[in-house]
């Protein structure tokens, strides 16, 4: 998206203080196909994850599928929000809480990007529905992973975004939370997240890659993938058992 206005992309109803970066770290055209290319993604992302010692996973008993076999690789935008005091009332009546951060973390997005949204450990206001699928969807965005619930979820399934939440909420977001950040620093069930860092989500659950990492890691899924298929040309090959024990008895096989 080279040459587009980024302005003529955004609400204009947040405060530009709130936006820490309007452009992300770009990975090198091919990266992220050849790690698609990758079977079971979240497992073999997870494995090269801890041969290097950094980035995180989520299982998905703590961040589910909407659609439940969506595979979906993406560099990352961020919007963080934090809780208001007060109650419901007293909110709208200050008129807080009033303005959401999603549609213009969309608009700070590149097609194929993902959204990520850190709640602060709300579980009972939603920050995404349907109004905001659609949205995400004209923007080109590959998927939501939410730290917080969502609604309107058969809305969601119809229109067709993948989404990844901590769970559901048939109350809004409105008056009970307030926007904190965009594309800055956020967390995932506890892993953390930059503007850039690439989200792999399956059904096995959401893998985070540090971007400076991400070809490190995709070299390290290839080379896992042959080891893989080796393997099981081994156990396919062994008349047994007892045999196929004699065949892997030199070294570690993976699972």
């Amino acid at each position: 998206m080279s040459g587009v206005d980024r302005r003529e992309r955004l609400t204009g109803r947040l405060d530009d203080s709130l936006i820490t970066a309007r452009t992300i770290p770009r990975l090198a055209p091919g990266l992220l196909d050849r790690l698609r290319n990758v079977p079971d993604t979240s497992s073999a992302v997870s494995d090269a994850l801890d041969e290097l010692g950094r980035g995180g996973c989520v299982p998905p008993a703590a961040l589910t599928s909407v659609w439940g076999d969506d595979v979906v690789v993406g560099q990352s935008v961020t919007l963080r929000y934090r809780r208001l005091d007060g109650d419901v009332s007293t909110n709208r009546g200050a008129g807080r809480g009033r303005v959401f951060g999603d549609r213009d973390l969309y608009g700070l997005a590149e097609p194929g990007d993902v959204a990520v949204m850190d709640c602060g450990g709300t579980r009972d206001a939603a920050v995404v529905g349907a109004l905001s699928a659609r949205w995400a969807l004209k923007a080109g965005i590959a998927a939501c992973v939410v730290d917080g619930p969502v609604r309107d979820t058969a809305s969601i399934r119809d229109v067709g975004l993948p989404v990844w939440s901590a769970g559901t909420s048939p109350q809004a977001a409105r008056y009970r939370l307030e926007v904190a950040e965009l594309n800055g620093p956020a967390d995932l069930c506890g892993v953390p997240v930059h503007p850039g860092d690439v989200v792999v989500a399956d059904r096995d659950g959401v893998a985070v890659i540090p971007v400076d990492l991400v070809e490190q890691v995709v070299d390290l899924c290839e080379r896992g993938l042959r080891d893989e298929r080796e393997l099981i040309e081994v156990i396919d090959a062994a008349d047994g058992l007892e045999d196929l024990v004699a065949r892997t008895a030199k070294g570690a096989t993976p699972t």
